[in-house]
């Protein structure tokens, strides 16, 4: 009996969330305006940079509470940071991850641009084998 109460006072309690409006839909997206900016040195920058902040939060965690874990020989002392470890493998590590992450933008951004251009030509495909099988629809229809 408690877990049929349970279920009952659950179903009460999401009520009012499944009462909401559905959320609306986001702006349709032009995949070559979104390709072309991608494609932008101002955008791919500012967006390295942005993956920049966030690799910067994650590695700023200290690994300390596991560093009795680690290999001794690997030095990894209680007040380390995943960043330090990762300086020590790779004194670059910040100019790769943002070279790396602006490559990827940038890729993203031509690959959203293909796409877009393909789909164009898809859409011409599609058009003339539908304009195809409605004049054989017709002539098969005209045999009757």
């Amino acid at each position: 009996m408690r877990p049929f109460l349970i279920g009952v006072f659950a179903l009460g309690l999401a009520g009012p969330a499944f009462a909401q409006d559905r959320a609306p839909q986001p702006p349709a997206v032009d995949a070559q305006q979104l390709g072309s900016a991608l494609s932008t040195p101002l955008v791919q920058e500012g967006l390295a940079a942005t993956v920049d902040e966030f690799a910067d939060a994650l590695l700023q965690t200290h690994v300390g509470p596991l560093a009795h874990y680690a290999d001794p020989r690997a030095n990894v002392r209680p007040d380390n940071t995943l960043g330090d470890l990762a300086a020590r493998s790779n004194p670059n590590y910040r100019r790769d991850l943002h070279e790396s992450a602006r490559g990827a933008i940038a890729a993203t951004g031509r690959a959203m641009q293909d796409v877009a251009s393909m789909s164009a030509e898809l859409k011409r495909t599609s058009d003339r084998i539908h304009h195809l099988l409605d004049q054989t629809r017709a002539e098969m229809e005209s045999l009757r």
